[in-house]
């Protein structure tokens, strides 16, 4: 949990810490990473009996981790992939997962680099997957160890897998598949 708390306080800590600028969309900015916080803090003290494995909207938790990290962000940050893509997993989990990748991958990006969240369905089922263009695995300082084993101890209680491997032009992929969401056809 750690390491999710990292990115909210520092965006807090900016926003609350610059002059001038617009107040009103400072506050919304502060406002927004203490609701999320809060959520944390709240899941995390209830032991998240609420996260159950549901039908989750992937771009829904796309959205919202990339809002949340754009706020610190010292590089690009895009979003695409499939519009109204689901899977199982644990909502609050998954959200924790990403945030952990992504966090890494601003970081490794850098200044005036790029990170790309997207979503995309094969035949092991649905991915969220986070890729950046920075100087690839190993190449960049950890602060600690913890950011990639909570993202595979979070992907596991959504009945998923992790990969990290190097991008193909540089960088690192970091991909979590889940399983897809089927729709039920109706019997006439």
């Amino acid at each position: 949990m750690l390491h999710d708390l990292r990115q909210p306080l520092a965006a807090i800590l900016l926003l609350a810490g610059t002059e001038g600028g617009d107040v009103g969309r400072k506050m919304d900015g502060i406002a927004g990473q203490a609701r999320w916080l809060a959520e944390l803090v709240e899941t995390s003290l209830s032991e998240a009996a609420a996260d159950e494995v549901t039908t989750t909207d992937l771009g829904a938790i796309a959205q919202r981790a990339v809002v949340r990290a754009r706020a610190t962000a010292p590089c690009v940050i895009t979003i695409d992939g499939v519009e109204g893509l689901e899977a199982w997993a644990r909502p609050v989990a998954l959200s924790r997962a990403l945030a952990c990748v992504l966090d890494n991958a601003v970081r490794a990006a850098g200044e005036g680099g790029h990170v790309r969240v997207g979503t995309y369905t094969d035949r092991e089922g649905v991915h969220l997957t986070v890729t950046d263009d920075g100087p690839g695995l190993g190449k960049v300082s950890s602060r600690t160890s913890l950011g990639l084993t909570t993202t595979r101890a979070m992907v596991a209680a959504c009945h998923g897998s992790f990969r990290l491997h190097a991008g193909a032009g540089g960088g690192a992929v970091a991909d979590i598949c889940l399983a897809q969401v089927q729709l039920r056809q109706v019997a006439s």
